[in-house]
């Protein structure tokens, strides 16, 4: 089983319009709603978690619990951080960061917290079969925004984008050992401090939310599914081995 995580209204409702699903195909859970599809003959469960981390950790634990996936793929949006990268670049993470996690009794002035700090396996991945251009690095949460004065620290930091939910739904898998790929897509970009940047910048996000996620509808899952069907079928081959004959 795989199951796909969305996080955002914005994103969810995207979803629902690039895969044209039927209303009677939704169902609900705790947190959200969710339906199932079928992708090159694997089934698929895509679920909403809504945002913040709160959310997006307790959907994904739900999610373990109850539909048993092998594997989760993140899927969505996030704001730009590194200078190279532009809007509707990919990320798709190897490590994930919290710097919203602060304990200043410990005497510990660093920007991440270092026991939510989570690395990410993608060598099951066929990188090779992805025909769109990508970066792996780095994606740093927290629940806020990025605005002008947090992008410059998170660059010193070698981050290449920054989120509300990975950082969470990545420890939340690592934690239950169940492989997870997080994919976003940059969908706005701080510019300066002035006076209206950030509303740019939630304009940017709107408009582009759509875009960025057919894009990784077309242009990624396909192929991140394939690698997923593999990894798939060799762990029902090792359930399942073959008698002497």
């Amino acid at each position: 089983m795989i199951c796909v995580h969305i996080c955002s209204k914005a994103e969810w409702n995207s979803i629902k319009q690039i895969l044209d699903i039927e209303q009677e195909k939704i169902n609900r859970y705790p947190l959200g709603e969710y339906f199932q599809q079928k992708l090159h003959d694997t089934n698929c469960i895509f679920y909403h978690s809504g945002a913040t981390k709160t959310r997006a950790a307790a959907a994904c634990q739900y999610a373990i619990d109850n539909w048993k996936p092998e594997i989760i793929f993140v899927l969505g949006t996030c704001g730009g951080v590194a200078h190279h990268l532009k809007i509707f670049d990919i990320v798709i993470a190897n490590k994930t960061v919290q710097y919203d996690c602060i304990d200043r009794m410990s005497g510990d002035h660093s920007m991440f917290y270092e026991p939510m700090t989570t690395e990410l396996d993608n060598s099951w991945i066929d990188f090779d079969r992805l025909e769109e251009k990508f970066f792996q690095g780095i994606i740093a949460t927290a629940d806020q925004d990025i605005n002008y004065q947090t992008l410059q620290l998170l660059r010193k930091a070698d981050v290449l984008c920054a989120d509300w939910e990975s950082g969470a739904i990545a420890h939340i898998c690592a934690s239950n050992k169940v492989k997870c790929c997080i994919v976003r897509g940059i969908t706005d970009i701080p510019r300066d401090d002035g006076e209206n940047s950030i509303l740019d910048q939630g304009q940017d996000y709107h408009k582009n939310t759509p875009l960025v996620m057919k894009k990784i509808i077309d242009t990624m899952l396909p192929l991140l599914t394939q690698s997923a069907g593999c990894v798939l079928q060799m762990n029902k081959s090792a359930e399942f081995p073959r008698g002497d004959r």
